[in-house]
């Protein structure tokens, strides 16, 4: 359900932008501004988006970071990180969105279907 609630906001987000005639980057500075943290147990640190990648460092449960870019890599949104906390900071690499908090959780966007919408 997460990941059809973060594709739902970009695909508003895009729309929204391109009705507007604004071209944005994933990588633009409002998203560098955009807090994170870890949420499972241990999350690695990857040099690219790709679970083969190499591992530049561990994060752990409740380690925060800066949120800086996002892909698409399959069924998962990457996020490219700066650790602002814990063991790791200062590392910038990539994590898989299942094992972090990010501003992207906190938007909720309203569906027909979703009574909770609906007073």
């Amino acid at each position: 359900m997460l990941h059809i609630r973060r594709a739902a906001t970009a695909l508003t987000l895009t729309a929204a932008l391109a009705g507007s005639g604004l071209v944005v980057a994933a990588g633009t500075a409002e998203a560098a501004a955009k807090g994170c943290y870890v949420t499972a147990k241990s999350a690695n640190i990857r040099s690219k988006a790709s679970t083969s990648s190499t591992s530049v460092g561990m994060a752990y449960k409740g380690n925060k970071c800066s949120e800086k870019d996002v892909v698409i890599k399959g069924s998962y949104f990457w996020f490219k990180v700066k650790m602002t906390s814990g063991n790791a900071k200062g590392k910038t690499g990539w994590i898989r969105d299942d094992l972090l908090h990010t501003s992207g959780d906190d938007v909720h966007t309203c569906i027909p279907e979703d009574t909770a919408c609906h007073g």
